[in-house]
């Protein structure tokens, strides 16, 4: 389902596309309109603005309606656009799927199926909807298993997340018929896209059969029946899956709010949408242009301020003080507790365990919002000292709980608590 659209609809029609696409031809005018423009009283330099914007729109025009075409070329294959799915993964998926290559094509979406992906767009922003907490082991469970190939335990693993999490904001199960997977002004929530995919992987399956898979079919295999399903494409159809599920359960949050926020939109100025438009695509530039940057023991300097070094240092410095007041200030905190409430887990959560000494091994910032260290500490619990060497991983967060994107100036790089666990079944000393 989808709401007021009409079958036929396209993922362009929505308002933010269909707004944009709509500037175009507006834009060109004005843009090429420059003495009437000087006429107007506008300056030089606002006039050089609005023509380069015009570029900028036309570059972009593309990309309004990419993700209309990859669904109607490959949503029946089980692979459908999302928000998170790169536009340049489907521009060069399509082109080889236009020579005639379909391998090529699905190598080229595989591809982007990679270990940091999967754990931005599907763990990392799904946990914020896990009413059960043990979901998320769950999810880091299956990507474990993914990165082993053992699709044969990830798939069904992967799928019962999903019946979960969408479970959870739905209030029902998205696998049920009829189930209501709208959601206004949607990439996911557009008839083509997750609906589409849901209703290729729910079909029934009446009998057991050595069959291969080219869908993750949920009926069929997580009752028992089909059993043939364990590749890597079916493995990332899964991963898709949730993706889109998490994509859609985060559209879902603010529908009402972007209902209200589409209205207002209809009287922003000019610049104002275009600087919208130009913060997702320099995101996703950023995003795509990283490279990993690895920082080594013996550090040359003091980590700055805001960076994920100098956020596991504070905590971990904070840790070993039992100021859980400024180590909450670093501390994963997607429930919008206050800091003292977070203060109070962590004094309880290190209670049988006190954080001695610590030296950072290596720092790794993976991505704009992902940051990973390695540790050699020493502590004490109920059982007697402990030491050695452990991994801890920070994730960039903005207030509202999602993770900052490289042109967010609001982000906080906080530290997951998981670590506490790690250093209290750590080994004793040799010789202990």
């Amino acid at each position: 389902m989808a709401g007021n659209k009409k079958d036929g609809d396209k993922i362009a029609d929505n308002p933010s596309t269909a707004n944009l696409a709509a500037m175009l031809p507006i834009v060109d005018g004005m843009a090429a309109a420059s003495g009437f423009l000087k006429f107007l009283g506008m300056s030089p330099e606002t006039i050089s603005e609005l023509q380069q914007s015009a570029q900028e729109l036309r570059d972009q025009a593309s990309i309004l309606t990419l993700p209309d075409e990859f669904n109607a070329q490959f949503a029946n294959q089980g692979w459908i656009a999302t928000g998170a799915l790169s536009p340049e993964v489907m521009r060069n998926a399509l082109a080889h799927s236009r020579e005639g290559n379909s391998e090529a094509a699905e190598a080229e979406i595989l591809s982007w199926f990679t270990e940091d992906k999967i754990r931005l767009f599907a763990i990392t922003r799904g946990k914020r909807f896990n009413k059960a907490q043990a979901r998320y082991r769950q999810m880091v469970e299956a990507l474990s298993l993914y990165k082993e190939e053992r699709y044969i335990s990830a798939v069904p693993l992967i799928l019962i997340v999903c019946d979960g999490l969408a479970s959870d904001v739905l209030g029902s199960s998205p696998f049920e018929k009829d189930a209501d997977l709208s959601c206004f002004d949607s990439i996911t929530g557009h008839p083509t896209s997750l609906p589409t995919l849901i209703k290729l992987v729910t079909k029934g399956v009446r009998k057991s059969s050595d069959v291969a898979l080219s869908l993750p079919m949920r009926h069929g295999i997580l009752h028992g029946r089909s059993v043939n399903y364990a590749s890597k494409a079916v493995c990332c159809k899964a991963w898709l899956l949730l993706i889109a599920l998490v994509d859609w359960a985060c559209d879902k949050v603010d529908e009402e709010a972007r209902r209200d926020r589409h209205e207002t939109e209809r009287k922003e100025t000019l610049l104002g949408s275009l600087s919208k438009l130009r913060k997702t695509q320099e995101d996703k530039r950023k995003l795509d242009a990283w490279v990993p940057v690895v920082l080594a023991a013996p550090f040359d300097q003091p980590f700055e301020p805001g960076s994920p070094g100098h956020a596991f240092q504070q905590f971990f410095s904070s840790w070993k003080a039992k100021n859980y007041g400024v180590m909450a200030a670093h501390a994963v905190n997607l429930t919008g507790k206050s800091r003292g409430a977070i203060a109070g887990e962590l004094r309880r959560d290190c209670e049988f365990i006190e954080l001695l000494e610590f030296d950072l091994v290596r720092v790794v910032q993976a991505n704009q919002v992902r940051a990973d260290v390695t540790l050699d500490v020493r502590g004490k619990t109920l059982k007697g000292p402990v030491e050695g060497r452990i991994d801890a991983m920070a994730v960039c967060y903005l207030p509202n709980g999602d993770p900052a994107m490289p042109t967010d100036d609001d982000g906080t790089w906080c530290v997951q608590q998981n670590c506490i666990y790690k250093v209290m079944h750590l080994d004793k000393p040799s010789g202990e």
